[in-house]
């Protein structure tokens, strides 16, 4: 039994040849230092992004109190207005009553 040996010659590189990196590898730790502070950021922001909106909900309360409040002084006023009105009926009313009394005096 007769083998025959084949030799090949691999047209690319089987094994991985490592780059090097610009100044001895400070090239990838500054993209993760910039990576790291870029998640830190968005952490930020999304905190501020929800005060925002829990100030936001605190304005609209506030503002709906606010206008809960103005009605009510409305309310008083028409009712202080309403009260003026019916005590010039009395008035009126005690008035006709003296009037009517005068006249039966003088029957």
């Amino acid at each position: 039994i007769y083998k025959m040996s084949r030799k090949t010659t691999p047209t690319t590189s089987t094994t991985a040849t490592p780059v090097p990196s610009p100044a001895g590898g400070q090239r990838s730790i500054q993209a993760m230092l910039q990576q790291e502070k870029e998640t830190e950021r968005v952490a930020e922001l999304q905190t501020l992004m929800q005060m925002l909106q829990n100030i936001t909900g605190t304005m609209q309360n506030i503002q709906g109190k606010t206008d809960k409040i103005e009605n009510m002084e409305k309310n008083i006023g028409n009712i202080g207005k309403n009260i003026e009105n019916i005590e010039k009926k009395v008035e009126n009313v005690e008035k006709k009553t003296e009037n009517i009394e005068k006249k039966i005096e003088n029957m």
